[in-house]
């Protein structure tokens, strides 16, 4: 089997259980899933650089590119480029409004992988660091967030290699990029 021909059969077995869970939570006598799920990754702001105030609700991000997740901080030629052109700290920003369906219930966002170290904000409170781009993690934004109104969603990428986040240190050596890239 291929690549593509995996990809296709495990992506329809895997909807198709998702879709028997859920299912399943209504035959048992629920009226609604267990769990609402928005995507996200559309519409994205993005900076090559973190700036004052950025991670602010109010903070105009207008002249910053509109971006598309998965996204990479530096397009590069396929050969001959230095690491150092991709390893620098950008920024992610996404404003968005919560269905009325999210009152009461707990929010979290959930990232993939962000190279190779992020701080995730939300509303200008900074929520935390995750380091590591390999592995997925998430943050709960429900005790900062507008349930009326505009939010923000704010991710510092530091793409920069360092010792502590690893494939660096010295154990492994190997191109990672950088960006919210799943």
């Amino acid at each position: 089997m291929d690549r593509r021909d995996f990809m296709k059969t495990t992506g329809t077995l895997l909807a198709g259980a998702a879709l028997s869970q859920n299912t399943l939570a209504q035959a048992a006598g629920s009226d609604k899933p267990e769990r609402l799920v928005f995507p996200i990754n559309r519409g994205w702001r993005y900076s090559p650089s973190v700036v004052a105030g950025g991670h602010d609700l109010a903070f105009d991000d207008s002249k910053f590119d509109r971006v598309v997740v998965p996204h990479t901080n530096k397009s590069l030629p396929w050969h001959g480029f230095d690491d150092k052109e991709y390893e620098f700290v950008s920024l992610y920003r996404r404003k968005f409004k919560l269905p009325p369906g999210a009152r009461g219930k707990r929010v979290f966002v959930d990232f993939e992988g962000v190279m190779a170290a992020s701080t995730v904000w939300i509303n200008g409170v900074r929520l935390g660091e995750y380091k590591g781009g390999y592995t997925p993690f998430s943050f709960d934004l429900t005790e900062h967030l507008n349930f009326d109104g505009d939010n923000v969603l704010a991710v510092d990428v530091d793409s920069s290699e360092r010792p502590d986040v690893p494939p660096f240190g010295h154990q492994i050596d190997y191109l990672t990029f950088g960006g919210i890239y799943r």
